[in-house]
């Protein structure tokens, strides 16, 4: 290897030094003359203060240089300062304007100008798909209103309660539409306190009566969110034959996954992520997660917890030594991860999503996205009297109202309902 390369190669990365860093690197180095960079900052503080200072500077007989500088608590609206030096005085004044501008910018700030920075901030700590969803509610229900255009340091309590039932009303809002709605107002409100542009959040005293403005959510009918017990029996009946069939060619595993889902209620990200390390007896500890927004691993779970335990039922437990047996068979690595053949985790992502859709279509089921097999073992588990909480835990929920009204169903058909009920009330 040649010793430029090398020498290049044990160089640290310039991006890692703050900006006073490489200056002061500079300097020593003999790069950058000191003298030079001071006279520069000088000659910029001085053709800022020229701009901004309207009163005469002087020097007293003293020695001390003097001007004056806006004070509107004094009787004539301003009061004598004096330093030094010149340069010192100069520095005084440059601190006061940009001290000036930095006030008036916070006075003059908007939501509307304020936006793209907590979009930039908020996108360090949350997923794309988080960032496009705030987008998305910026566009469709605040672009161009009046209260946005506003100074922040104006808006009321009382304003931003009429705004905000207003547009409940106009676009007649249920609970969900209502919190992707008012999460981006209050996030931008706390982000504006945080950035110290208002003392006081006034949006938190802003109270909303729920149950009284918003339209009452009507849940989906389970023909469009879950699989019946009879369609999910086929399902992993057809997943298996597909996987003897060596249907796929890069992703082997890709069957075995969806009948895998249909025993665990796993988050696809969270299946594509699962190793082997993961199991410990008769239980899964999961701590990772893949996302198909950002294209990488998490290092966490969807609601931001460490780690989440969940039980593995014997079928499930039994796919998972199919896999680790098909591995050693094909001389694959069995201390990595269980489904995905290799370390491209999107592609085996995308072909669990893909799969199931062209299961149903083959077998003649209605279509249901991979994410309602999570919804099929809640309702399963729900139906067969395990308890809510149990079935929150295992889904790894953060509210157990979510695990009751979002994802458990009634599994029966129609066929299956009209007899109950026949039977009860002959």
């Amino acid at each position: 290897m040649a010793e430029k390369e090398l020498l290049q190669q044990k160089m640290p990365n310039p991006a890692s030094f703050s900006e006073g860093e490489i200056l002061s690197a500079l300097i020593e180095n003999g790069m950058v003359d000191s003298d030079g960079v001071h006279e520069a900052m000088n000659k910029k503080m001085l053709n800022y203060v020229t701009g901004c200072h309207s009163h005469t500077i002087w020097k007293g007989d003293d020695g001390r240089w003097r001007t004056y500088l806006p004070d509107a608590d004094k009787p004539k609206g301003r009061k004598l300062v004096s330093r030094e030096s010149y340069d010192a005085l100069i520095k005084l004044l440059y601190e006061f304007y940009i001290g000036e501008e930095e006030m008036r910018e916070k006075m003059e700030m908007t939501l509307e100008m304020l936006f793209p920075d907590w979009q930039e901030e908020k996108r360090i700590h949350v997923t794309e798909s988080t960032v496009k969803r705030d987008k998305t509610t910026w566009r469709t229900l605040y672009e161009g209103e009046d209260i946005t255009k506003k100074p922040i340091v104006s808006l009321t309590k009382e304003e931003i309660e009429r705004w905000m039932l207003n547009k409940i009303r106009e676009k007649d809002m249920n609970a969900h539409q209502y919190n992707n709605f008012s999460s981006v107002f209050r996030q931008l409100m706390s982000y504006a306190e945080e950035r110290e542009i208002i003392e006081k959040n006034p949006y938190n005293r802003v109270r909303i009566r729920k149950r009284s403005v918003l339209k009452p959510e009507v849940k989906k009918p389970s023909e469009t969110e879950v699989f019946t017990s009879e369609e999910r029996e086929v399902l992993v009946k057809y997943a298996f034959e597909q996987y003897k069939q060596n249907r796929y060619k890069v992703q082997i595993f890709t069957p075995l996954a969806i009948a895998f889902l249909l025993y665990t209620g796993l988050r696809r990200g969270e299946v594509t992520a699962l190793r082997f390390e993961d199991m410990y007896d008769k239980q899964l500890i999961l701590s990772d997660s893949y996302s198909h927004d950002m294209k990488c691993l998490k290092g966490k779970l969807k609601d931001g917890a460490g780690w989440r335990n969940v039980y593995i039922v014997p079928a499930a437990l039994e796919i998972i030594e199919l896999v680790r047996t098909e591995r050693e068979r094909l001389g694959l690595p069995t201390d990595g991860f269980i489904f995905s053949v290799n370390e491209k985790l999107d592609s085996f992502y995308s072909s669990i999503g893909k799969a199931i859709n062209n299961f149903c279509d083959e077998l003649g089921i209605r279509r249901r996205s991979i994410h309602k097999t999570r919804k099929t073992v809640a309702s399963m588990m729900h139906a067969n009297g395990v308890d809510d909480l149990i079935i929150q835990k295992q889904l790894g929920h953060k509210d157990l109202r979510t695990t009751q009204q979002c994802y458990c169903y009634d599994l029966t058909t129609d066929e299956e309902r009209y007899s109950q009920i026949a039977k009860s009330l002959a």
